[in-house]
């Protein structure tokens, strides 16, 4: 009897399986994706959630300078178009794209011819990056070595004013003047923009 029992048992849980083992395996599998989605995939997707997040802040970040410094330029283009020419090629005059030692030799010749002196000699020495570094990166200075002979005091005096008042940037660093021989020597930095 104990036997037709295990075997009657053994018949309803084989004929129970039977009947609802698609549910079991149905209600197996949705606690497998379960435990599998809160243990593997929701700390995936909160740290990448978070990191695009983190990311979206700094593009827009970004987008915003950008954006700032667009205003800028555009303001800056505004400005610019407004400037009269006459004004830009006084500019240029005062601190050239480009300088040669031909072209500031005649610079120099002609200021000084019309006030009725006379170049003895003129030496130029471009300066090093390190001679420059109190300058803008784009601006370059040139030394200058000037002798003038048949010259006196107010010639002198003249010059310097005229120096002083042209377009191109001079600076005068050092004058000497010996009225005997009736000769100065005068040391001086231009300047010029590097493109």
């Amino acid at each position: 009897m104990a036997q037709i029992r295990r075997k009657k048992n053994n018949n309803n849980l084989n004929s129970f399986l039977n009947n609802y083992f698609n549910i079991f395996l149905a209600v197996l599998l949705i606690i497998f994706l379960a435990v599998g989605y809160f243990i593997v995939l929701q700390p995936k997707f909160a740290t990448t959630l978070t990191t695009i997040q983190a990311s979206i802040a700094d593009q827009q970040k970004l987008y915003a300078q950008e954006e700032t410094r667009l205003a800028s330029l555009r303001s800056m283009a505004d400005l610019y178009k407004k400037i009269d020419v006459n004004d830009l090629n006084k500019f240029n005059l005062m601190l050239p794209s480009t300088s040669t030692p031909e072209q500031l030799f005649g610079e120099l010749e002609e200021v000084i011819s019309q006030q009725g002196l006379m170049i003895s000699s003129l030496s130029f020495k471009p300066l090093t990056d390190t001679d420059n570094s109190n300058l803008p990166t784009a601006v370059r200075r040139i030394s200058l070595d000037l002798s003038l002979g048949a010259i006196d005091y107010r010639g002198l005096k003249n010059l310097l004013s005229t120096l002083e008042t042209n377009l191109r940037l001079f600076d005068v660093t050092n004058v000497s003047y010996s009225p005997e021989g009736s000769t100065a020597q005068l040391k001086m930095d231009t300047y010029y923009y590097q493109k």
